[in-house]
């Protein structure tokens, strides 16, 4: 299988799911260091991160439900003016495309709506942690599970 790292080197357009970013964010003791891999790879000249703002939603969840407004800000500043990761609107496109990928792999709406936005983008490589979407072949699905260490 390789590293994360010799996946990612395949890519230059790369949808990144929620779960990485939380995992930066509190500092996993598991998965740390494969986030920073992979958003210090994000910062490779004429490489691009896609997400969309079901990570927005998913992230701030938590930390709203704890009265965290302070994270909820900080992390709404941090992916809607990231220049590592575009953080993408649903637009009809990205719906469209989400009812298909739904309809023909069954997925949940917020992982169909994140990987339509990365394939609008152009992205050939999803990062995740969620083997559920390994099922859509239009992407490379790198699961963070099968890089630990």
């Amino acid at each position: 299988m390789g590293t994360l790292e010799e996946a990612l080197a395949d890519h230059n357009i790369i949808g990144v799911d929620t779960m990485p970013f939380i995992y930066l964010w509190e500092r996993h003791p598991h998965y740390l260091s494969l986030s920073e891999s992979l958003f210090r790879y994000l910062k490779e000249p004429d490489v691009r991160g896609i997400t969309s703002l079901i990570t927005l939603v998913e992230a701030c969840v938590l930390p709203q439900r704890q009265g965290r407004e302070d994270l909820v800000q900080k992390y709404e500043r941090i992916l809607l003016h990231s220049r590592q990761v575009e953080t993408l609107p649903i637009d009809a496109a990205v719906a469209r495309r989400a009812i298909v990928l739904r309809a023909r792999h069954n997925l949940r709406v917020p992982d169909s709506l994140q990987v339509a936005a990365a394939l609008e983008a152009g992205a050939t490589a999803f990062v995740t942690n969620d083997r559920q979407l390994e099922k859509v072949p239009e992407l490379a699905v790198l699961v963070l599970d099968d890089y630990l260490a």
